[in-house]
């Protein structure tokens, strides 16, 4: 089962990110992704943290990056129905395009992924940590603690 800590970051700034969640005790570097609706940039390239850049993709169905192995798609598949084409009805909870937008196939109910996408299109960014199913409360106060806000943990 997939597990992942969320959170929203207040800045899209590569090195005011690099700088919060650089030494979060406990946490591996390498599982740490970065939703954002920011351009790719050198910066982003060369940053520690994996960047997704998520927003209106340049072909429908794109799909942006991966999250522990699960790939973060953009489009609603071309010209399939919503909600009754393969790539949006295997999304899951994620049958809202701005949702998909945004968040992809994180395990996250829409309400919840709708917030996330409020703040993306605000200008924060969406932090995921993919995590073992178990106990996360380490995780999630560490990221309180790093200053990213709203932090919840979603199995799915």
């Amino acid at each position: 089962m997939a597990c992942f800590v969320t959170g929203i970051a207040p800045t899209e700034e590569v090195a005011e990110l690099e700088a919060m969640l650089g030494n979060i005790p406990g946490v591996d570097r390498a599982k740490l992704t970065i939703i954002t609706k920011v351009d790719r940039s050198d910066e982003h390239d060369e940053s520690f943290l994996n960047f997704i850049h998520a927003g209106a993709p340049e072909i429908e169905g794109d799909t942006l990056g991966h999250i522990g192995g699960d790939s973060i798609m953009t489009g609603s598949g071309g010209t399939g129905v919503p909600g009754m084409s393969t790539a949006v009805s295997t999304l899951g909870y994620f049958g809202h395009p701005r949702v998909v937008a945004h968040v992809g196939s994180l395990p996250i109910p829409e309400d919840e992924a709708d917030n996330y996408s409020d703040a993306i299109d605000d200008g924060r960014v969406v932090v995921a940590y993919a995590c073992a199913d178990g106990d996360t409360s380490t995780y999630e106060g560490a990221f309180h603690s790093a200053g990213v806000r709203h932090v919840k943990t979603f199995r799915g």
